[in-house]
């Protein structure tokens, strides 16, 4: 039997594009190597504690956003329990404490009690980036052919084009002066893995404007429940699917055009296109059956910046963190209000300086811990290298020490913390690399740079003929949110290629 599509990989992207193909009436094989889906976003269990393996918050689940309206119009929503978060985080600097609540004048009048003196600026600046949401609406939302939109983006969305071409510090720094303010404005920098003053103005502000200004939810039981609700609807549309089958090679005819994948069992699966949700790098330059276009794509990528990775210290605790002092589902802690330093604190493995965040998903729902208990995750971004060349026992000894130092960190907001851990694990970019293959552990696939953001980032389609990419080192980038839309455009452009 040929397919019309093979998609490798059950992250986000490839279970949406898989989805959106079958629902469509196109034959779908769909091969996974774990033997659960959702790739970074599943969940695991421990001493009837179940933890979320890395999303902390998902953006556009609230009314009318992009996920929500895809669950209601598919009528995935009646198969899952969304719970609405009332808030966001909790944000601590020095000399600045306050909770973001997804109401967007709430933070400005924040920011304009304190820093009455940049009290114009503020208000210009979000004059300036709602006519880029407003010309980023157009944008999408347009039904123009692809080619004339490209010809015209520069007269009807200027905003957008100027956005995409500065860094964040560079965008702030034209209307502030206050250096604790811009320092503010830039905090969610943590959730894209770059500082300010590298990271993608364009990028950043989609980011800000699914968490500063839009309600979201949650899924309870954990989004692993959506992701093995679509495995159900993929089966049900006639899809198949396999868990734990690693595809080990693309076959091409001479990486001109597609003809199938082959799997770790041996066996050869025709198909007229193919989806990759596996990792951009392995995909175009192991995978690919045809040495010629392998060493394109190497070349290519040579020059590319790989986004970070992360320790994750997850604790299920004798009682919900909420009795110590966590008041939100998240917390962000930064130690300055200088983001290089804080990046060069990851850089360097300073993990008593480094910004950290606590997320208690069982705060959110309760039914993730036993009764009367609760789970909670710190977490601080790192780099593989800080733990590449350890020895096993060096390994074990560097986890545990950096978990209790974390935990420590941790006490300044949840005193007694360490006195009621009954469950603990911790991951770190060597366990990121393992469970999902992705290089060096990266959480982001490629760093959010302007250079490697919007336009810029590696697209759906590829060099060869029925060949496509979706998750996050394509467009638009990484996240839950990110990843949803590039399995829609990858779905998108597989339809197109099939006809």
């Amino acid at each position: 039997m040929e397919y019309d599509a093979a998609v490798i990989g059950s992250g986000v992207g490839g279970l949406i594009c898989a989805f959106q193909l079958a629902r469509q009436g196109k034959s779908v094989v769909l091969c996974e190597a774990q033997a659960v889906p959702g790739g970074y976003a599943t969940t695991f269990t421990r001493n009837g504690f179940i933890f979320e393996s890395a999303v902390h918050c998902v953006d556009d689940l609230g009314k009318d956003g992009d996920i929500r309206n895809f669950l209601e119009e598919t009528g995935l929503i009646d198969k899952i329990t969304l719970l609405e978060l009332k808030n966001f985080a909790r944000t601590v600097y020095p000399e600045h404490d306050f909770i973001v609540d997804f109401k967007r004048e709430n933070f400005i009048d924040f920011l304009r009690v304190h820093f009455p003196h940049e009290q114009e600026n503020i208000d210009a600046v979000f004059k300036t980036t709602d006519r880029f949401y407003a010309q980023f609406d157009r944008f999408v939302e347009s039904s123009l052919p692809d080619w004339l939109e490209s010809l015209l983006i520069p007269f009807l969305c200027p905003s957008f084009i100027g956005v995409s071409r500065v860094t964040v510090q560079q965008f702030f720094a034209k209307y502030f002066k206050d250096e604790k303010l811009i320092a503010l404005f830039g905090d969610l920098w943590h959730f894209l893995g770059l500082p300010p003053s590298r990271l993608s103005m364009f990028f950043f502000l989609l980011a800000f404007r699914g968490y500063y200004a839009n309600p979201t939810a949650y899924v309870k039981g954990g989004f692993c429940k959506l992701f093995k609700v679509l495995v159900e609807e993929l089966k049900n549309s006639g899809a198949t699917v396999h868990f734990n089958t690693a595809v080990r090679k693309i076959v091409t005819s001479k990486g001109k055009k597609v003809i199938g994948i082959e799997t770790d069992k041996g066996e050869i699966i025709k198909a007229k296109a193919i989806v990759s949700n596996a990792n951009a790098i392995d995909t175009l330059t192991r995978l690919l059956d045809d040495d010629r276009v392998r060493k394109e794509y190497a070349l290519e990528f040579s020059s590319m910046e790989k986004s970070l990775s992360g320790v994750q210290v997850y604790l299920g605790l004798k009682v919900p963190a909420k009795n110590l002092g966590m008041t939100t589902p998240m917390l962000f802690s930064s130690s300055t209000y200088d983001h290089d330093a804080n990046f060069s604190y990851i850089v360097c493995g300073d993990y008593d300086r480094c910004f950290f965040e606590m997320v208690d998903h069982s705060q959110i729902d309760s039914s993730l811990a036993p009764a009367g208990k609760g789970t909670l995750t710190i977490m601080v971004l790192d780099l593989y290298k800080n733990w590449r060349d350890l020895s096993r026992e060096e390994y074990r000894e560097k986890k545990q020490a950096i978990a209790q130092k974390l935990i420590r960190r941790a006490e300044k907001y949840l005193p007694g913390l360490s006195e009621v851990i009954e469950v603990m694990e911790v991951a770190t970019p060597r366990t990121m690399q393992r469970y999902t293959a992705s290089p060096e552990g990266a959480i982001y696939g490629f760093a959010p740079t302007v250079s490697q953001s919007g336009m810029n980032r590696l697209p759906q389609t590829t060099k060869v003929k029925g060949l496509f990419l979706t998750g996050a080192w394509t467009q638009p980038g990484h996240g839950v949110h990110a990843c949803f839309l590039s399995g829609l455009m990858a779905g998108e452009e597989v339809m197109k290629f099939l006809g």
